[in-house]
């Protein structure tokens, strides 16, 4: 016997595929579940009544307005707006976003800190000694003047922050005086001079 067909005697044989077909009863179920996902998204959109949700009123789930003389949750507009950044302890990202922990700026006038707020500020910052490059988006047009107040007080007051409150006549009056600004703050140079 020659090496040849000694090795190919040693192999095994290639495989094929026999005739196993896949079972029509599973092709008709998944064929009906294609054509029920099929009928399923054509049919709910997204105003679905929420009867097919929790059942709970969509004004529920927007939670309420606070009105006038109602406590605003200050934490938990920090949380909303300011925590994916800045940190739920205000130490910031490092080299990304800045700390409000012992930073100047939150330290500092309540007016300067309210147009960072109002208006949003893009380019750079030195907070404690390094400089930031960045850009924190306005939060004007999301809260009124009370929220910002409270949202400003909270974080003067925090991680060991000692300043104290801000009062929504002063938010108020820094909206007014720079109404005209339709743009982020362009960096601390901007700001300063816009101080004077």
């Amino acid at each position: 016997m020659s090496v040849r067909k000694q090795t190919r005697a040693a192999e095994n044989a290639d495989p094929h595929e026999l005739n196993n077909p896949v079972p029509r009863i599973l092709l008709g179920l998944i064929a009906a579940l294609f054509a029920w996902g099929i009928y399923y998204i054509v049919t709910s959109g997204p105003d679905s009544p929420p009867a097919l949700g929790d059942q709970r009123d969509r004004s529920l789930l927007a939670g309420p307005a606070a009105s006038e003389g109602q406590a605003i949750d200050s934490r938990q507009l920090f949380t909303i707006a300011c925590q994916a950044c800045h940190q739920a302890q205000g130490q910031g990202l490092p080299g990304v976003f800045p700390p409000l922990a012992g930073s100047e700026w939150v330290q500092g006038d309540p007016e300067t800190l309210a147009k960072i707020v109002l208006h949003g500020v893009s380019g750079p910052m030195t907070v404690l000694g390094t400089t930031y490059n960045g850009e924190m988006p306005a939060f004007g047009h999301q809260f009124n003047d009370a929220e910002l107040a409270a949202l400003l007080t909270f974080i003067r007051s925090e991680w060991n922050n000692t300043q104290a409150p801000v009062d929504a006549s002063v938010v108020a009056a820094t909206r007014k005086a720079t109404e005209t600004q339709n743009q982020p703050w362009q960096g601390e140079a901007e700001l300063q001079r816009n101080d004077s």
